[in-house]
Protein backbone atom coordinates (compact mmCIF):
# COMPACT_ATOMS: atom_id res chain seq x y z
CA UNK A 1 0.00 0.00 0.00
CA UNK A 2 2.98 2.18 1.06
CA UNK A 3 4.21 1.70 -2.25
CA UNK A 4 1.19 2.42 -4.54
CA UNK A 5 0.77 5.71 -2.24
CA UNK A 6 4.08 6.51 -3.09
CA UNK A 7 3.78 5.79 -6.99
CA UNK A 8 0.60 7.95 -6.88
CA UNK A 9 2.10 10.74 -5.01
CA UNK A 10 5.16 10.64 -7.49
CA UNK A 11 2.54 10.54 -10.77
CA UNK A 12 0.96 13.27 -9.35
CA UNK A 13 3.82 15.61 -8.50
CA UNK A 14 5.12 14.79 -12.37
CA UNK A 15 2.09 15.77 -14.00
CA UNK A 16 1.63 19.25 -12.03
CA UNK A 17 5.08 19.76 -13.13
CA UNK A 18 4.45 18.91 -16.57
CA UNK A 19 0.65 21.09 -15.99
CA UNK A 20 2.81 23.88 -14.76
CA UNK A 21 5.29 23.89 -17.99
CA UNK A 22 2.37 23.81 -19.70
CA UNK A 23 1.27 27.09 -18.18
CA UNK A 24 4.44 28.98 -18.89
CA UNK A 25 3.62 28.84 -22.78
CA UNK A 26 1.61 31.82 -22.10
CA UNK A 27 3.32 35.05 -22.67
CA UNK A 28 1.65 37.98 -20.97
CA UNK A 29 2.92 41.15 -22.31
CA UNK A 30 2.81 44.79 -22.12
CA UNK A 31 2.78 47.63 -24.70
CA UNK A 32 7.02 47.88 -23.96
CA UNK A 33 7.52 44.41 -24.09
CA UNK A 34 5.66 44.04 -27.13
CA UNK A 35 8.01 47.41 -28.57
CA UNK A 36 11.17 45.47 -26.82
CA UNK A 37 9.82 41.77 -28.44
CA UNK A 38 9.63 43.75 -31.69
CA UNK A 39 12.96 45.29 -32.13
CA UNK A 40 15.02 42.03 -30.40
CA UNK A 41 13.35 39.71 -33.47
CA UNK A 42 13.19 42.12 -36.43
CA UNK A 43 14.98 41.14 -39.31
CA UNK A 44 15.23 44.80 -40.37
CA UNK A 45 16.89 45.50 -37.15
CA UNK A 46 19.15 42.89 -37.91
CA UNK A 47 20.03 44.31 -40.72
CA UNK A 48 20.51 47.29 -40.11
CA UNK A 49 23.36 46.77 -37.64
CA UNK A 50 25.24 44.75 -39.92
CA UNK A 51 25.35 47.53 -41.91
CA UNK A 52 26.43 49.40 -38.58
CA UNK A 53 29.01 46.68 -38.86
CA UNK A 54 30.05 46.93 -42.32
CA UNK A 55 29.97 50.99 -41.85
CA UNK A 56 32.32 50.68 -38.77
CA UNK A 57 34.50 47.83 -40.98
CA UNK A 58 35.22 50.53 -43.82
CA UNK A 59 35.82 53.28 -40.94
CA UNK A 60 38.68 51.15 -39.73
CA UNK A 61 40.00 50.45 -43.18
CA UNK A 62 40.10 54.27 -43.79
CA UNK A 63 41.97 54.91 -40.73
CA UNK A 64 44.60 52.25 -42.08
CA UNK A 65 45.67 54.77 -44.64
CA UNK A 66 47.53 56.69 -41.92
CA UNK A 67 50.06 54.02 -41.06
CA UNK A 68 52.45 52.51 -43.53
CA UNK A 69 51.82 49.16 -45.58
CA UNK A 70 54.35 46.47 -43.95
CA UNK A 71 55.32 43.46 -45.93
CA UNK A 72 56.87 40.17 -46.01
CA UNK A 73 57.79 38.55 -49.01
CA UNK A 74 59.37 35.01 -49.14
CA UNK A 75 60.12 32.36 -52.01
CA UNK A 76 61.89 28.85 -51.86
CA UNK A 77 62.20 26.77 -55.04
CA UNK A 78 64.07 23.39 -54.86
CA UNK A 79 64.99 21.84 -58.24
CA UNK A 80 68.18 19.74 -58.42
CA UNK A 81 69.75 20.87 -62.21
CA UNK A 82 73.02 20.14 -63.38
CA UNK A 83 75.25 21.76 -66.23
CA UNK A 84 78.01 20.73 -68.10
CA UNK A 85 79.95 22.59 -70.66
CA UNK A 86 83.35 22.03 -72.41
CA UNK A 87 84.44 25.64 -73.36
CA UNK A 88 87.09 26.41 -75.63
CA UNK A 89 88.07 30.41 -75.53
CA UNK A 90 90.32 32.43 -77.73
CA UNK A 91 94.06 33.69 -75.90
CA UNK A 92 95.35 36.95 -76.08
CA UNK A 93 99.24 38.01 -76.04
CA UNK A 94 101.33 41.04 -74.32
CA UNK A 95 102.38 43.34 -77.50
CA UNK A 96 105.65 43.65 -77.24
CA UNK A 97 105.63 47.81 -78.11
CA UNK A 98 102.95 48.53 -75.68
CA UNK A 99 102.84 45.94 -73.10
CA UNK A 100 98.92 45.08 -73.55
CA UNK A 101 97.20 42.03 -74.37
CA UNK A 102 95.68 41.89 -77.66
CA UNK A 103 94.19 38.74 -79.27
CA UNK A 104 96.67 36.09 -80.30
CA UNK A 105 95.50 35.45 -83.72
CA UNK A 106 97.32 33.99 -86.61
CA UNK A 107 98.20 36.35 -89.28
CA UNK A 108 98.93 36.15 -93.26
CA UNK A 109 102.63 36.12 -93.72
CA UNK A 110 101.77 37.40 -97.42
CA UNK A 111 99.24 40.50 -96.03
CA UNK A 112 99.77 41.18 -92.62
CA UNK A 113 95.98 40.33 -91.96
CA UNK A 114 94.19 37.81 -89.69
CA UNK A 115 93.33 34.41 -91.42
CA UNK A 116 89.82 34.47 -91.32
CA UNK A 117 88.32 30.72 -90.65
CA UNK A 118 85.06 28.98 -91.81
CA UNK A 119 82.89 30.32 -89.61
CA UNK A 120 83.49 33.78 -90.09
CA UNK A 121 85.48 34.43 -86.60
CA UNK A 122 89.51 35.05 -86.54
CA UNK A 123 91.51 31.91 -86.35
CA UNK A 124 93.39 31.98 -83.18
CA UNK A 125 97.07 30.60 -82.49
CA UNK A 126 96.00 29.17 -79.22
CA UNK A 127 92.86 28.10 -77.54
CA UNK A 128 92.00 27.34 -73.78
CA UNK A 129 90.33 24.83 -72.81
CA UNK A 130 88.01 25.31 -69.59
CA UNK A 131 85.65 22.13 -68.80
CA UNK A 132 82.89 23.30 -66.49
CA UNK A 133 80.63 21.56 -64.56
CA UNK A 134 78.03 22.98 -62.15
CA UNK A 135 74.88 22.04 -59.66
CA UNK A 136 71.99 23.48 -58.57
CA UNK A 137 69.78 22.63 -55.57
CA UNK A 138 67.33 25.19 -55.92
CA UNK A 139 67.40 29.13 -53.90
CA UNK A 140 65.05 31.11 -51.63
CA UNK A 141 64.45 34.80 -51.58
CA UNK A 142 63.03 36.88 -48.48
CA UNK A 143 62.40 40.67 -48.06
CA UNK A 144 60.58 43.06 -45.72
CA UNK A 145 59.61 46.05 -46.91
CA UNK A 146 57.12 49.38 -45.52
CA UNK A 147 55.20 51.79 -47.83
CA UNK A 148 54.25 55.10 -46.55
CA UNK A 149 51.99 57.46 -48.48
CA UNK A 150 53.14 61.21 -47.66
CA UNK A 151 50.76 63.24 -49.40
CA UNK A 152 48.01 61.74 -51.58
CA UNK A 153 46.59 64.71 -52.95
CA UNK A 154 43.75 64.62 -49.77
CA UNK A 155 42.15 61.82 -50.52
CA UNK A 156 43.15 60.08 -47.13
CA UNK A 157 41.62 62.92 -45.49
CA UNK A 158 38.14 63.05 -47.22
CA UNK A 159 38.23 59.05 -47.32
CA UNK A 160 38.50 58.98 -43.52
CA UNK A 161 35.34 61.68 -43.85
CA UNK A 162 33.49 59.91 -45.85
CA UNK A 163 33.71 56.62 -43.52
CA UNK A 164 32.51 58.65 -40.93
CA UNK A 165 29.59 59.97 -42.34
CA UNK A 166 28.78 56.57 -43.72
CA UNK A 167 29.01 55.21 -39.92
CA UNK A 168 26.76 58.28 -38.42
CA UNK A 169 24.14 57.06 -41.69
CA UNK A 170 24.48 53.85 -40.38
CA UNK A 171 23.33 54.92 -37.11
CA UNK A 172 20.51 57.02 -38.26
CA UNK A 173 19.05 54.46 -40.60
CA UNK A 174 18.95 52.16 -37.87
CA UNK A 175 17.47 54.34 -35.18
CA UNK A 176 14.99 55.55 -37.87
CA UNK A 177 14.10 51.56 -38.88
CA UNK A 178 13.17 50.97 -35.04
CA UNK A 179 10.84 53.92 -34.96
CA UNK A 180 9.34 52.63 -38.35
CA UNK A 181 9.28 49.40 -36.06
CA UNK A 182 7.78 50.66 -33.48
CA UNK A 183 5.26 52.75 -34.95
CA UNK A 184 3.58 49.52 -36.29
CA UNK A 185 4.08 47.49 -33.41
CA UNK A 186 1.78 50.25 -32.04
CA UNK A 187 -0.65 49.96 -34.64
CA UNK A 188 -1.18 46.22 -34.28
CA UNK A 189 -1.25 46.40 -30.61
CA UNK A 190 -3.81 48.50 -30.38
CA UNK A 191 -5.60 46.94 -33.05
CA UNK A 192 -5.57 43.99 -30.96
CA UNK A 193 -6.91 45.94 -27.84
CA UNK A 194 -10.22 47.86 -29.86
CA UNK A 195 -10.74 44.55 -31.53
CA UNK A 196 -10.37 42.90 -27.84
CA UNK A 197 -12.80 45.00 -26.84
CA UNK A 198 -15.31 44.85 -29.42
CA UNK A 199 -15.83 41.64 -28.80
CA UNK A 200 -16.74 42.01 -24.81
CA UNK A 201 -18.73 44.85 -26.02
CA UNK A 202 -20.59 42.78 -28.34
CA UNK A 203 -20.65 39.97 -25.66
CA UNK A 204 -22.61 42.09 -23.67
CA UNK A 205 -24.62 43.44 -26.14
CA UNK A 206 -25.87 39.47 -26.33
CA UNK A 207 -26.67 39.20 -22.61
CA UNK A 208 -29.01 42.67 -23.11
CA UNK A 209 -30.78 41.19 -25.98
CA UNK A 210 -30.63 37.39 -24.17
CA UNK A 211 -32.18 39.24 -21.32
CA UNK A 212 -34.74 41.33 -23.03
CA UNK A 213 -35.55 38.30 -25.48
CA UNK A 214 -36.41 36.51 -21.88
CA UNK A 215 -38.86 38.76 -21.04
CA UNK A 216 -40.76 39.26 -24.66
CA UNK A 217 -41.00 35.76 -24.30
CA UNK A 218 -42.28 35.57 -20.87
CA UNK A 219 -45.11 38.48 -22.29
CA UNK A 220 -45.94 36.41 -25.24
CA UNK A 221 -46.67 33.05 -23.01
CA UNK A 222 -48.66 35.09 -20.80
CA UNK A 223 -50.63 36.57 -24.24
CA UNK A 224 -49.45 40.08 -22.80
CA UNK A 225 -47.50 40.74 -26.06
CA UNK A 226 -47.70 39.36 -29.85
CA UNK A 227 -45.65 36.73 -31.62
CA UNK A 228 -44.44 39.50 -34.12
CA UNK A 229 -42.77 41.39 -31.42
CA UNK A 230 -40.65 38.39 -30.11
CA UNK A 231 -39.91 36.96 -33.31
CA UNK A 232 -38.04 40.66 -33.81
CA UNK A 233 -35.85 40.15 -30.86
CA UNK A 234 -34.88 36.68 -31.36
CA UNK A 235 -33.81 38.17 -34.85
CA UNK A 236 -31.61 40.85 -33.08
CA UNK A 237 -30.44 38.48 -30.48
CA UNK A 238 -29.00 36.03 -33.47
CA UNK A 239 -27.56 39.40 -35.04
CA UNK A 240 -25.70 39.67 -32.31
CA UNK A 241 -25.04 36.10 -31.99
CA UNK A 242 -23.35 36.48 -35.19
CA UNK A 243 -21.41 39.71 -34.56
CA UNK A 244 -19.65 37.51 -31.47
CA UNK A 245 -18.49 35.26 -33.64
CA UNK A 246 -17.20 37.76 -36.02
CA UNK A 247 -15.10 39.77 -33.93
CA UNK A 248 -13.55 36.73 -31.62
CA UNK A 249 -12.59 35.51 -35.41
CA UNK A 250 -11.15 38.99 -35.52
CA UNK A 251 -9.71 39.12 -32.46
CA UNK A 252 -7.90 35.44 -33.55
CA UNK A 253 -6.71 37.61 -36.27
CA UNK A 254 -5.53 40.34 -34.88
CA UNK A 255 -3.34 38.16 -32.01
CA UNK A 256 -1.79 36.62 -35.16
CA UNK A 257 -0.75 39.80 -36.47
CA UNK A 258 0.72 41.65 -33.68
CA UNK A 259 2.67 37.49 -33.14
CA UNK A 260 4.16 38.17 -36.57
CA UNK A 261 5.25 41.96 -35.54
CA UNK A 262 7.06 40.07 -32.46
CA UNK A 263 9.19 37.79 -34.19
CA UNK A 264 6.32 34.60 -32.19
CA UNK A 265 5.08 32.01 -33.53
CA UNK A 266 1.45 32.97 -35.28
CA UNK A 267 -0.30 30.16 -33.03
CA UNK A 268 1.30 31.72 -29.63
CA UNK A 269 -0.59 32.00 -26.64
CA UNK A 270 0.03 35.80 -25.92
CA UNK A 271 -2.09 37.83 -22.99
CA UNK A 272 -2.07 41.87 -23.37
CA UNK A 273 -3.23 42.75 -19.53
CA UNK A 274 -4.59 46.21 -20.83
CA UNK A 275 -7.53 47.91 -22.02
CA UNK A 276 -8.36 50.85 -24.72
CA UNK A 277 -11.04 51.88 -22.44
CA UNK A 278 -8.51 52.32 -19.51
CA UNK A 279 -6.05 54.40 -21.30
CA UNK A 280 -5.41 58.26 -20.84
CA UNK A 281 -5.96 60.82 -23.55
CA UNK A 282 -5.27 64.56 -23.28
CA UNK A 283 -3.15 66.83 -25.71
CA UNK A 284 0.54 66.82 -23.80
CA UNK A 285 2.32 65.59 -26.79
CA UNK A 286 1.91 68.67 -28.61
CA UNK A 287 4.87 70.36 -29.19
CA UNK A 288 6.41 72.93 -31.53
CA UNK A 289 8.11 69.91 -33.72
CA UNK A 290 10.79 70.93 -36.24
CA UNK A 291 12.10 68.99 -39.59
CA UNK A 292 15.26 69.45 -38.58
CA UNK A 293 14.94 67.49 -35.75
CA UNK A 294 13.75 64.31 -37.38
CA UNK A 295 15.85 61.23 -38.39
CA UNK A 296 15.25 61.55 -42.34
CA UNK A 297 16.60 64.73 -42.10
CA UNK A 298 19.67 64.14 -40.75
CA UNK A 299 20.12 61.07 -43.38
CA UNK A 300 19.39 64.03 -46.22
CA UNK A 301 22.17 65.93 -44.43
CA UNK A 302 24.68 63.46 -44.28
CA UNK A 303 24.32 62.33 -47.70
CA UNK A 304 25.19 66.45 -49.10
CA UNK A 305 28.23 65.84 -46.56
CA UNK A 306 28.99 62.83 -48.39
CA UNK A 307 28.91 64.37 -51.68
CA UNK A 308 30.69 67.17 -50.64
CA UNK A 309 33.80 64.99 -49.76
CA UNK A 310 33.40 62.67 -53.07
CA UNK A 311 34.15 66.08 -54.70
CA UNK A 312 37.75 66.23 -52.55
CA UNK A 313 38.21 62.59 -53.52
CA UNK A 314 37.54 63.07 -57.34
CA UNK A 315 39.89 66.02 -56.99
CA UNK A 316 42.60 64.07 -55.35
CA UNK A 317 42.74 61.63 -58.30
CA UNK A 318 44.41 64.46 -60.16
CA UNK A 319 46.53 65.85 -57.35
CA UNK A 320 50.23 65.10 -57.25
CA UNK A 321 51.17 62.43 -54.98
CA UNK A 322 54.56 61.94 -52.44
CA UNK A 323 55.73 58.01 -51.31
CA UNK A 324 58.13 56.80 -49.38
CA UNK A 325 59.38 53.13 -48.90
CA UNK A 326 62.51 51.12 -47.19
CA UNK A 327 62.81 47.68 -47.61
CA UNK A 328 65.31 44.24 -47.01
CA UNK A 329 66.26 41.71 -49.18
CA UNK A 330 68.19 38.55 -49.45
CA UNK A 331 68.75 36.52 -52.42
CA UNK A 332 69.99 32.51 -52.00
CA UNK A 333 71.12 30.10 -54.28
CA UNK A 334 72.00 26.32 -53.52
CA UNK A 335 74.98 25.00 -55.00
CA UNK A 336 76.80 21.55 -55.00
CA UNK A 337 79.84 21.69 -55.39
CA UNK A 338 81.24 24.89 -54.43
CA UNK A 339 80.02 27.82 -51.83
CA UNK A 340 76.06 28.84 -51.89
CA UNK A 341 75.97 32.24 -53.60
CA UNK A 342 73.96 35.01 -51.25
CA UNK A 343 73.39 38.56 -51.50
CA UNK A 344 71.69 40.58 -49.14
CA UNK A 345 71.25 44.56 -48.87
CA UNK A 346 68.81 47.42 -48.10
CA UNK A 347 66.88 49.49 -50.30
CA UNK A 348 65.24 53.05 -50.14
CA UNK A 349 62.53 54.66 -52.49
CA UNK A 350 60.60 57.90 -53.08
CA UNK A 351 58.47 58.48 -55.36
CA UNK A 352 56.36 61.67 -57.08
CA UNK A 353 53.60 61.35 -59.51
CA UNK A 354 51.96 64.68 -61.08
CA UNK A 355 49.31 64.35 -63.47
CA UNK A 356 49.70 66.19 -66.43
CA UNK A 357 47.16 66.26 -68.41
CA UNK A 358 43.86 63.75 -68.85
CA UNK A 359 42.11 65.60 -71.68
CA UNK A 360 39.45 66.22 -70.25
CA UNK A 361 38.91 63.42 -67.60
CA UNK A 362 39.34 65.42 -64.44
CA UNK A 363 36.96 68.39 -65.42
CA UNK A 364 34.15 65.79 -66.45
CA UNK A 365 34.56 63.94 -63.25
CA UNK A 366 34.66 67.21 -61.30
CA UNK A 367 31.49 68.57 -63.18
CA UNK A 368 29.89 65.36 -62.66
CA UNK A 369 30.52 65.17 -58.76
CA UNK A 370 29.39 69.00 -58.23
CA UNK A 371 26.35 68.36 -59.98
CA UNK A 372 25.78 64.93 -57.77
CA UNK A 373 26.44 67.20 -54.52
CA UNK A 374 23.53 69.99 -55.82
CA UNK A 375 21.18 67.41 -56.74
CA UNK A 376 21.83 66.25 -52.68
CA UNK A 377 21.70 69.58 -51.39
CA UNK A 378 18.38 70.36 -53.37
CA UNK A 379 16.97 67.21 -52.69
CA UNK A 380 17.49 67.85 -48.90
CA UNK A 381 15.69 71.64 -49.20
CA UNK A 382 12.70 69.85 -50.86
CA UNK A 383 11.96 66.84 -48.65
CA UNK A 384 12.82 69.17 -45.52
CA UNK A 385 9.10 71.12 -46.74
CA UNK A 386 7.70 67.40 -47.32
CA UNK A 387 8.99 66.41 -43.49
CA UNK A 388 7.75 69.70 -42.44
CA UNK A 389 4.52 68.96 -43.78
CA UNK A 390 4.19 65.21 -42.80
CA UNK A 391 4.80 66.93 -39.28
CA UNK A 392 1.65 69.34 -39.05
CA UNK A 393 -0.65 66.63 -41.02
CA UNK A 394 0.58 64.03 -37.72
CA UNK A 395 -0.24 67.08 -35.49
CA UNK A 396 -3.37 68.14 -37.16
CA UNK A 397 -4.54 64.23 -36.86
CA UNK A 398 -3.68 64.30 -33.30
CA UNK A 399 -5.74 66.87 -32.17
CA UNK A 400 -8.86 65.79 -34.65
CA UNK A 401 -8.39 62.17 -32.95
CA UNK A 402 -8.33 63.71 -29.11
CA UNK A 403 -11.79 65.67 -30.72
CA UNK A 404 -13.10 62.79 -32.00
CA UNK A 405 -12.82 60.79 -28.59
CA UNK A 406 -14.30 63.16 -26.92
CA UNK A 407 -17.57 63.62 -29.12
CA UNK A 408 -18.09 59.68 -28.83
CA UNK A 409 -17.67 60.36 -25.21
CA UNK A 410 -20.55 62.30 -25.09
CA UNK A 411 -22.28 60.13 -28.09
CA UNK A 412 -22.02 57.25 -26.04
CA UNK A 413 -23.41 58.65 -22.61
CA UNK A 414 -26.39 59.97 -24.72
CA UNK A 415 -26.95 56.92 -26.05
CA UNK A 416 -26.88 55.12 -22.95
CA UNK A 417 -29.25 57.18 -21.25
CA UNK A 418 -31.15 56.59 -24.26
CA UNK A 419 -31.03 52.70 -23.51
CA UNK A 420 -32.42 53.18 -20.16
CA UNK A 421 -34.83 55.54 -20.56
CA UNK A 422 -36.10 53.56 -23.44
CA UNK A 423 -36.32 49.85 -20.95
CA UNK A 424 -38.53 52.10 -18.95
CA UNK A 425 -40.85 52.93 -21.03
CA UNK A 426 -41.05 49.69 -22.59
CA UNK A 427 -41.39 48.04 -18.94
CA UNK A 428 -44.22 50.57 -18.36
CA UNK A 429 -45.76 49.88 -21.49
CA UNK A 430 -45.10 53.16 -23.12
CA UNK A 431 -42.03 52.30 -26.07
CA UNK A 432 -42.63 49.87 -28.52
CA UNK A 433 -40.02 47.08 -29.14
CA UNK A 434 -39.02 48.53 -32.10
CA UNK A 435 -38.03 51.84 -30.50
CA UNK A 436 -36.29 49.57 -27.80
CA UNK A 437 -33.84 47.36 -29.99
CA UNK A 438 -33.04 50.74 -32.09
CA UNK A 439 -32.08 52.25 -28.55
CA UNK A 440 -29.59 49.04 -27.45
CA UNK A 441 -28.24 49.27 -31.58
CA UNK A 442 -27.22 52.88 -30.99
CA UNK A 443 -25.78 52.33 -27.75
CA UNK A 444 -24.03 49.57 -29.36
CA UNK A 445 -23.08 51.79 -32.25
CA UNK A 446 -21.69 54.56 -29.82
CA UNK A 447 -19.94 52.44 -27.96
CA UNK A 448 -18.00 50.94 -31.27
CA UNK A 449 -17.56 54.14 -32.38
CA UNK A 450 -15.60 55.25 -28.83
CA UNK A 451 -13.35 51.97 -28.86
CA UNK A 452 -12.42 53.09 -32.81
CA UNK A 453 -11.73 56.91 -31.86
CA UNK A 454 -9.32 55.62 -28.72
CA UNK A 455 -7.75 53.10 -31.14
CA UNK A 456 -7.36 55.98 -33.62
CA UNK A 457 -6.28 58.60 -30.85
CA UNK A 458 -3.29 56.46 -29.66
CA UNK A 459 -2.77 55.16 -33.44
CA UNK A 460 -2.42 59.04 -34.05
CA UNK A 461 -0.38 59.66 -30.93
CA UNK A 462 2.31 57.21 -31.82
CA UNK A 463 2.65 58.48 -35.20
CA UNK A 464 3.18 62.02 -34.10
CA UNK A 465 5.88 60.79 -31.72
CA UNK A 466 7.68 58.59 -34.66
CA UNK A 467 7.87 62.11 -37.09
CA UNK A 468 8.86 64.09 -34.06
CA UNK A 469 11.92 61.56 -33.69
CA UNK A 470 10.45 61.22 -29.91
CA UNK A 471 8.86 57.04 -30.36
CA UNK A 472 11.18 55.22 -28.14
CA UNK A 473 11.27 51.62 -26.46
Amino acid sequence: MKQIRYTITFLTILFGINGIKAQDTTLYLTLKECRSMAIENSEMVKIANENINKAQGAKIAAKSAWFPNISVDALGVYSKQEFQQDIVLPTAVPDLATGELVPNVMVDPGTGNPIIGADGNPVYNVYGYLPFELTFNGGAMAGISAEQPIYAGGKIIAGNKMAQIGENMAFANKELKEAELLYYTDQYYYQYLSIKEKVKLAKEYQKLLEELARVVNDSYETGMTNRNELLKVQVKYNDALLQVQKAETGLALSQMSLCRVLGLDLNSSIVVNDSITNIQFSLDSIHSFSATDRIEYQLLSEQVNMAEQKIKMTRGDYMPTVGVSIGYNYFMIGLDNMDNYDQHGYSALATVSIPITTFGERKGKMKAAKADCNIRQLELEQNTKYLQLEIEQARLNYINAYTQVEMTQVSLEQAYENMRISDDNYSLGMETIVNLLEAKAEWQKSYSNKIDALTNYKIQESNLLRVSNNLKY
